[in-house]
Protein backbone atom coordinates (compact mmCIF):
# COMPACT_ATOMS: atom_id res chain seq x y z
CA UNK A 1 0.00 0.00 0.00
CA UNK A 2 2.79 2.29 0.52
CA UNK A 3 4.57 1.60 -2.65
CA UNK A 4 1.09 2.34 -4.71
CA UNK A 5 0.72 5.97 -2.61
CA UNK A 6 4.29 6.81 -3.04
CA UNK A 7 4.46 6.13 -6.72
CA UNK A 8 0.43 8.08 -7.07
CA UNK A 9 2.39 11.23 -5.01
CA UNK A 10 4.93 10.98 -7.44
CA UNK A 11 2.94 10.88 -10.54
CA UNK A 12 0.93 13.90 -9.08
CA UNK A 13 4.19 15.82 -8.18
CA UNK A 14 5.55 15.36 -11.70
CA UNK A 15 2.53 16.32 -13.44
CA UNK A 16 1.81 19.87 -11.36
CA UNK A 17 5.55 20.88 -12.24
CA UNK A 18 4.76 20.26 -16.14
CA UNK A 19 1.42 21.57 -15.88
CA UNK A 20 0.49 24.82 -16.84
CA UNK A 21 -0.62 28.12 -14.85
CA UNK A 22 -3.73 29.43 -14.91
CA UNK A 23 -3.67 32.96 -16.35
CA UNK A 24 -4.61 36.62 -14.81
CA UNK A 25 -6.17 39.44 -15.76
CA UNK A 26 -2.76 41.36 -14.72
CA UNK A 27 -0.48 38.62 -16.46
CA UNK A 28 -2.04 39.57 -19.83
CA UNK A 29 -2.51 42.76 -19.78
CA UNK A 30 0.09 45.01 -21.98
CA UNK A 31 1.71 44.35 -25.89
CA UNK A 32 2.60 40.64 -26.73
CA UNK A 33 4.21 39.15 -29.95
CA UNK A 34 3.27 36.45 -31.20
CA UNK A 35 5.62 33.85 -32.40
CA UNK A 36 5.78 31.03 -34.71
CA UNK A 37 8.30 28.46 -34.10
CA UNK A 38 8.46 26.58 -37.69
CA UNK A 39 11.66 24.71 -36.92
CA UNK A 40 9.85 21.54 -36.43
CA UNK A 41 7.45 21.38 -39.32
CA UNK A 42 10.56 22.47 -41.28
CA UNK A 43 12.02 19.14 -40.12
CA UNK A 44 8.75 17.18 -40.64
CA UNK A 45 9.06 18.61 -44.37
CA UNK A 46 12.63 18.07 -44.86
CA UNK A 47 11.56 14.29 -43.48
CA UNK A 48 9.00 13.63 -46.12
CA UNK A 49 10.73 15.35 -49.03
CA UNK A 50 13.67 12.80 -48.31
CA UNK A 51 11.34 9.58 -49.16
CA UNK A 52 10.58 11.29 -52.33
CA UNK A 53 11.43 9.40 -55.34
CA UNK A 54 12.36 11.82 -58.17
CA UNK A 55 15.31 14.30 -57.23
CA UNK A 56 13.44 16.97 -59.29
CA UNK A 57 10.00 16.91 -57.37
CA UNK A 58 11.91 16.92 -54.30
CA UNK A 59 13.72 19.63 -55.91
CA UNK A 60 10.83 21.43 -56.47
CA UNK A 61 9.14 21.06 -53.08
CA UNK A 62 11.99 22.10 -51.27
CA UNK A 63 12.10 25.48 -53.04
CA UNK A 64 8.11 25.88 -52.44
CA UNK A 65 8.13 24.70 -48.77
CA UNK A 66 10.94 26.95 -48.16
CA UNK A 67 9.88 30.47 -50.07
CA UNK A 68 6.40 29.44 -47.84
CA UNK A 69 8.36 29.26 -44.64
CA UNK A 70 10.01 32.77 -45.34
CA UNK A 71 7.00 34.02 -45.62
CA UNK A 72 5.21 33.48 -42.53
CA UNK A 73 8.60 33.88 -40.48
CA UNK A 74 8.53 37.31 -41.93
CA UNK A 75 5.44 38.51 -41.12
CA UNK A 76 5.36 40.13 -37.46
CA UNK A 77 2.27 40.21 -35.45
CA UNK A 78 1.69 41.98 -32.30
CA UNK A 79 -1.25 41.90 -29.58
CA UNK A 80 -2.48 44.33 -27.12
CA UNK A 81 -4.46 43.04 -24.37
CA UNK A 82 -6.66 45.73 -23.03
CA UNK A 83 -8.19 45.91 -19.54
CA UNK A 84 -11.83 46.16 -21.20
CA UNK A 85 -11.63 42.67 -22.91
CA UNK A 86 -10.25 44.32 -25.98
CA UNK A 87 -7.48 43.16 -28.69
CA UNK A 88 -5.55 44.75 -30.77
CA UNK A 89 -4.09 42.78 -33.31
CA UNK A 90 -1.19 44.67 -35.31
CA UNK A 91 0.17 43.06 -38.36
CA UNK A 92 3.48 44.05 -40.75
CA UNK A 93 3.14 41.23 -43.52
CA UNK A 94 5.89 42.23 -46.01
CA UNK A 95 5.69 46.06 -45.39
CA UNK A 96 1.57 46.30 -45.90
CA UNK A 97 0.28 47.20 -41.63
CA UNK A 98 -3.00 46.33 -40.66
CA UNK A 99 -4.64 46.30 -37.36
CA UNK A 100 -7.36 44.41 -36.19
CA UNK A 101 -10.01 44.31 -33.16
CA UNK A 102 -10.93 41.01 -31.53
CA UNK A 103 -11.74 40.12 -27.65
CA UNK A 104 -10.42 38.25 -24.83
CA UNK A 105 -11.54 37.10 -21.58
CA UNK A 106 -10.38 34.36 -19.11
CA UNK A 107 -12.80 31.66 -18.17
CA UNK A 108 -13.41 29.65 -14.69
CA UNK A 109 -10.47 27.96 -15.17
CA UNK A 110 -7.65 30.26 -15.54
CA UNK A 111 -7.74 30.06 -19.50
CA UNK A 112 -7.40 32.87 -21.93
CA UNK A 113 -9.96 32.91 -24.20
CA UNK A 114 -9.30 34.82 -27.64
CA UNK A 115 -12.31 35.51 -29.68
CA UNK A 116 -13.46 37.76 -32.78
CA UNK A 117 -16.94 37.23 -32.56
CA UNK A 118 -18.56 39.63 -29.91
CA UNK A 119 -22.32 38.94 -30.66
CA UNK A 120 -22.21 36.55 -27.19
CA UNK A 121 -19.78 38.42 -24.80
CA UNK A 122 -21.86 39.20 -22.29
CA UNK A 123 -23.80 35.60 -21.95
CA UNK A 124 -20.34 33.76 -22.03
CA UNK A 125 -18.90 35.74 -18.95
CA UNK A 126 -21.87 35.15 -17.21
CA UNK A 127 -22.13 31.40 -17.43
CA UNK A 128 -19.86 28.82 -15.73
CA UNK A 129 -19.06 26.38 -18.65
CA UNK A 130 -16.70 26.50 -21.27
CA UNK A 131 -18.06 27.73 -24.64
CA UNK A 132 -17.27 25.36 -27.60
CA UNK A 133 -16.84 27.80 -30.12
CA UNK A 134 -15.51 27.41 -33.89
CA UNK A 135 -11.86 27.39 -32.29
CA UNK A 136 -10.79 25.34 -29.32
CA UNK A 137 -7.87 27.05 -28.58
CA UNK A 138 -7.08 28.31 -25.44
CA UNK A 139 -3.55 30.25 -23.50
CA UNK A 140 -2.02 29.14 -20.24
CA UNK A 141 0.63 30.97 -18.82
CA UNK A 142 4.17 28.20 -18.78
CA UNK A 143 7.64 29.42 -18.34
CA UNK A 144 6.68 32.92 -18.70
CA UNK A 145 4.73 32.99 -21.94
CA UNK A 146 1.30 32.61 -23.14
CA UNK A 147 1.29 29.05 -24.58
CA UNK A 148 -1.79 28.11 -27.25
CA UNK A 149 -3.21 24.94 -26.39
CA UNK A 150 -5.62 23.09 -28.28
CA UNK A 151 -8.75 21.65 -26.11
CA UNK A 152 -9.42 17.89 -27.46
CA UNK A 153 -12.79 16.12 -28.48
CA UNK A 154 -11.95 14.93 -24.91
CA UNK A 155 -11.78 17.74 -23.39
CA UNK A 156 -7.84 17.34 -23.05
CA UNK A 157 -5.52 20.58 -23.82
CA UNK A 158 -2.47 19.68 -25.73
CA UNK A 159 0.20 22.08 -26.06
CA UNK A 160 0.92 23.56 -29.83
CA UNK A 161 4.52 24.24 -29.25
CA UNK A 162 4.82 26.12 -32.37
CA UNK A 163 2.86 29.15 -31.22
CA UNK A 164 3.15 31.07 -28.28
CA UNK A 165 2.85 34.78 -27.02
CA UNK A 166 5.80 36.75 -25.38
CA UNK A 167 6.17 39.83 -23.58
CA UNK A 168 7.10 42.45 -25.71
Amino acid sequence: MKKITAALLLVLVSASLTAQSKVREKDVLGEWDVIIDLQEAREEVEDDLEEEDSWIARRFARGISNFAFNIVESIDIRFDFRRDGELKMSFNVLGDREVEYMEWYINRDGELIIEDDDRNRRRRRNNSSFNFSNDDDVWMMKDGKLQAFERTRRGRLEIKKELYLKRR
